[in-house]
Parts: C-alpha cells; structure tokens; sequence
C-alpha cells in the first residue's frame, strides 16, 4: 500500500497564513472605532434534553436520555475584527457529539472548548475575510462529510463578491491541523472551496465544490484504535503482522459537490429548501469510494406556532468519507440512512423535536445478519 507523502513544513506553516495575512493588512488603531468591544458583546447558546432508543432485530432495545448545553461569546475586537467563543457539553474524546448521556452515578458532566476563533476584513480588501483558530466552517457542507459539532482547526482565508443584485461568488482555502506529533510528521487536511448562488424570481440556487486532501491520514485510524480518538471508524484498515492497526485502507481526498435551491413559498416561515450532495474519494483504493445524501426540507420553525418538517436520504459507501468525522447519529459510513425531522415552535426560544432515524449497512460478512437499525429522539430545545 502506497500513501501521498506531505512536506511537513508545509503541514506547520499552512495555519500560519491567516496570522501573517491579517498582520500585514491591520488598519491602525487610530481609524478604528473608540466604542469599547465589551459593549459589543453578544450571548448566546442552546440547551437541549432529549430521550433516545434503539431497536434492532435480535438486541435488546437501548434507552437513554441525553442531554446539550452550549453557551456562546460574540464580539467585534474593532471595527473589522471578530472574536467567537463557545463552550459545550460533551465528550472529550470525540470532535462529532456535544452530546452527554445520563450515566455515571450522578458524576458532573464534562465542559469543553468548543470553538474560540478570530476573523478579520482588511478595509483595504472588503471582500476578503480571514479566520484562525478552532472556527466553525466557513463553506456548506452536509453531515455525510462533516458532523455539524465539528469545528476546524487552522485558519482559512476567504473572498466574496456580489456579481449582480442576484448573483454572488465565495472562495475559501482552509488549512486544517488534525494531529500534531512531537518527534514526527503531523496530519493534516487542507482544503478548496468554491460557490455559485443566485436568484431567479421566488428560487434561490447556490451550486458549491470542495476538495478535502488530507495528509497522513493514517494517525486517525489509530487514534480510533488505541485513543484519544472514540469516533466510529468504519472505514476498512491496514493492520500490521501482529493484528494491530496501522492505518486505512485506502488515502483520502474527498470531492464534494452540492447543489441547493430554496423556494419563497410566500408564507414567510414556511420555504422549501431542496439539497443534493454527491462525494468521492479520489485517494480511495477500492470502488466503494461515492456517496450520495439528499435532503427536503419545509418551514423554518422559529416563530411561536410555526413548525418545520424535512426528509434526508444518505448512501454512504465503505471509503466514500472519513468516519470518524461524519453525522454522529450516523453509525460511520457503508451505509444507508433514512432520517425524518419534525420541529414546533411551542413559545419563543422554546421547540418540541422529534428525529428518527433508520440505518442499514450495505456490506456485511457473509454470515453476518444485516437488521434495520431504528432509532427514535423525542428533545426539548431551549434556544437563547
């Protein structure tokens, strides 16, 4: 098995390239605003309860409740620079959930530092936006690629224009830090990203790509097998003489495209969104290396009274996506998924949930049984 060799300077100097960008186009102080930051501040964050189950045929069903608590700082530094901070429950050995279960004899829960980046627009380059630090993503992806929980590491740099009054363009290069290793080379993942939206009357389309090319890929997999990392893995693996894991597979670089469009109903709260997504792994050494995730969804649900509803379909082959980095609800990839939502805004802030998903592996041993997976959440959600 051969993998893509990676310069590792290049690996420690690429989240670099937001700092040095943002040094070089600061403004001076003395053009900045004189309003202190702290009064700028905003708060913010969730809490959800919620009751899960499982059944499979042959097991035993599982119950548990589980709890979320997230809690967020925004505020503009100055005119032209942003800090975000969030804090979240969870566990810490996994970068896809910020979910904690109710177990563990009453013990307190973890808290962890969920997100803390800076972004800055240069006045001189209105259209360019650098970020660093542990960021949310700055480019639409879907869960069959990255779980919503997760937040990169690294810095990116991004460019946005306006064509026309219904036609915009965004770019982004992100340079992400997976793993750093204190007497060898480092994983990492870097990444391209380009979108097309515009309007046409009561529909708005937006077509986007991305290439996800990471480096070194191998740590993750024994970080699955030995720690830190508790992620799913599902991906197939090379093993050593012994038995043990010493990597996948196959390589990774993941070709993502999506296209969207949302239709002005004319009932404010209730659009219809439309999403095909369609990825590749180009590095993978097998033909189970595509999947395919569809979504449909109605309303927005945020105004008391109001309801959303929606409807995804996921198939996920074998090596199509890294694993450990996929919808947590979604048991890894060789797969697919059926998952219906529903949403009721019962007052402001407040939201009655319900989530079902059913799963079902597309691969198995031949002497294996492959069940439906069912799984029911029942949440409370307090938005604030």
């Amino acid at each position: 098995m051969t993998h893509r060799k990676h310069s590792n300077t290049v690996a420690h100097l690429l989240p670099l390239v937001s700092l040095i960008l943002i040094a070089l186009t600061a403004t001076p102080a003395s053009a900045q605003s004189s309003t202190p930051w702290w009064e700028r501040i905003d708060f913010g964050g969730d809490f959800r309860a919620r009751y899960e189950s499982f059944y499979e045929d042959a097991k035993t069903p599982r119950h548990r409740v589980r709890m979320r608590l997230r809690l967020r700082l925004d505020t503009d530094i100055n005119d032209d620079t942003h800090f975000e901070l969030q804090v979240a429950s969870g566990d810490p050995g996994t970068p896809v959930s910020t979910n904690q279960t109710f177990t563990n004899f009453l013990l307190p829960k973890p808290f962890n530092l969920d997100r803390a980046a800076l972004t800055y627009r240069p006045p001189v380059a209105p259209a360019l936006t650098l970020g660093a630090g542990k960021f949310t993503f700055p480019v639409t992806r879907t869960q069959m690629t990255w779980d919503d929980d997760v937040n990169w590491e690294g810095g990116f740099q991004q460019v946005a224009w306006d064509l026309s009054p219904h036609a915009a363009v965004k770019i982004v290069a992100i340079e992400t830090a997976l793993n750093e290793v204190k007497a060898g080379e480092d994983a990492f993942m870097v990444g391209a990203y380009g979108e097309f939206s515009f309007t046409l009357g009561r529909y708005a389309f937006q077509i986007s790509g991305a290439n996800y090319g990471f480096g070194r890929v191998d740590q993750i997999a024994v970080a699955t097998s030995t720690g830190p990392l508790e992620s799913i893995n599902t991906n197939r693996l090379a093993l050593g003489p012994a038995g043990e894991v010493i990597g996948f597979a196959s390589d990774f670089n993941l070709v993502d495209v999506i296209g969207e469009v949302s239709i002005d109903t004319g009932r404010a709260e209730y659009p219809v969104r439309l999403l095909a997504d369609w990825v590749r792994n180009t590095g993978a050494t097998t033909d189970r290396d595509s999947g395919v995730w569809l979504e449909v969804g109605y309303g927005r649900g945020r105004s008391a009274g109001t309801f959303s509803t929606g409807y995804t379909f996921g198939h996920v082959e074998e090596d199509a996506v890294l694993s450990p980095f996929v919808f947590s609800d979604m048991p890894g990839s060789n797969l697919t998924l059926h998952m219906v939502e529903a949403s009721y805004v019962l007052a402001p802030g407040l939201s009655i949930d319900f989530t079902l998903h059913v799963t079902k592996r597309l691969l198995v041993p031949t002497d294996s049984a492959n069940p439906f997976r069912v799984r029911p959440h029942l949440a409370a959600v307090a938005r604030f």
